[in-house]
């Protein structure tokens, strides 16, 4: 059953439907509830039929931002929106942005992110969980068992979970934190060319290090061999192998905690995540090492001087990109990549422009890691 007001959409797409949204700008707010149907409301009221190519088909929803087919509405499309989003929890969902903010609650499905320069946070998700971003901070919160493959340009990577089953997490310049027990075979791999990485493993775990300058420091108790650049850390007598490849960044490996399960699904969705004040100039000091890691802290760390402001942060962003594929190429060694980043970053800031799983699923109800410093 469909129904459909000027700024509402209400779809039936049944509890394993696919909905797919591409928003340009605004944000979006994405909640799982039980029940069968997709829906999603303009939040300020505007006509979403006038904004958007609406596609509803048997078990699937799509809501596209763009100007193909659009006519004489054209006018009205790219534009900035705020909606709200209900969908079945088991959703497959696809959401492609360029700028807009991202926030998910209670999504257990396969789920899939792409981003340009918007922020991505996700509470009580699971399952697989695919992101790609070029400078958007990613903060997720997962429960269940979780498959997540994060990739970013300069975004930070913060990740807390119950159990992951596989890990990919890649990023230039941005620093990765990563808590959750670690079971099965993986694949686990981080890997930064500038950005540091801080893990919290919950169980037995064996680590590969290979770095050009970082380094590798424990809190726990265990056998680490090799010199510095490329050393292996062993913790407890079996578990899953973790891989971390990095140019400069170091890797800290410290102790989790569980914190409570995961509330009931339904509870609504986090608000919005106030604006972050721009980041300190490069003779503040950084938080202490040993200071707890709290909501937030993962995206205040300092990740550079990267312009934010259109195509002028496009065309750095490609910069950077075409610096790591020739390194890659064999074109230039780790010393000139090196030096082209630091000429890319020693320019001065430009100004930012004016302009859960299933409730009655109890076996998968497990506590979420925290980080813990002390």
């Amino acid at each position: 059953m469909t129904a459909a007001t000027k700024g509402q959409i209400s779809h039936e797409i049944g509890a394993d439907g696919i909905v797919s949204l591409r928003v340009r700008a605004g944000d979006i707010r994405i909640r799982a509830v039980e029940g069968d149907a997709f829906r999603v409301r303009d939040v300020d009221g505007n006509d979403l039929a006038s904004r958007f190519s609406v596609e509803l088909g048997e078990g699937s929803a799509s809501l596209l931002d763009g100007t193909e087919g659009a006519g004489d509405r054209s006018s009205s499309r790219g534009t900035s929106a705020d909606l709200e989003v209900e969908l079945p929890p088991r959703t497959t969902l696809v959401v492609e942005t360029v700028s807009a903010e991202i926030t998910g609650d209670g999504l257990v499905g396969e789920q899939r992110y792409q981003t340009t320069s918007g922020d991505i946070t996700l509470r009580r998700a699971s399952g697989s969980i695919v992101i790609e971003a070029i400078s958007g901070d990613l903060d997720i919160r997962a429960a269940g068992e979780s498959q997540v493959t994060a990739r970013t340009v300069s975004g930070d990577v913060e990740l807390r979970a119950g159990t992951l089953r596989a890990l990919e997490v890649s990023t230039t310049s941005g620093d990765v934190a990563i808590a959750g027990r670690l079971a099965g075979t993986g694949p686990f791999a981080i890997e930064t060319v500038s950005g540091d990485a801080r893990l919290a493993p919950a169980g037995d775990v064996r680590i590969e290090m290979a770095t050009m300058s970082g380094d590798l420091h424990s809190e726990l108790e265990g056998h680490i061999e090799g010199a510095r650049g490329h050393r292996t850390l062993s913790i407890g007598g079996t578990g899953p192998l973790v891989t971390f490849r990095s140019m400069s960044g170091d890797l800290n490996v410290v102790r989790p905690v569980a914190v409570a399960a995961p509330a009931a699904l339904g509870r609504p969705a986090p608000p919005p995540r106030p604006a972050r004040p721009a980041p300190p100039a490069a003779s503040e000091s950084r938080a202490p090492e040993g200071e707890q890691m709290n909501d937030g802290d993962a995206a205040s760390v300092e990740v550079g001087t990267a312009p934010r402001n259109g195509a002028i942060a496009a065309a750095y962003e490609d910069a950077r990109l075409g610096v790591l594929r020739a390194l890659e190429r064999g074109e230039i060694d780790v010393i000139e990549a090196e030096r082209r980043f630091a000429a890319l970053d020693g320019g001065e800031p430009l100004p930012e422009p004016t302009d859960e799983p299933d409730p009655a699923d109890e076996t998968t109800r497990v506590p979420v890691m925290e980080f813990d410093d002390d």
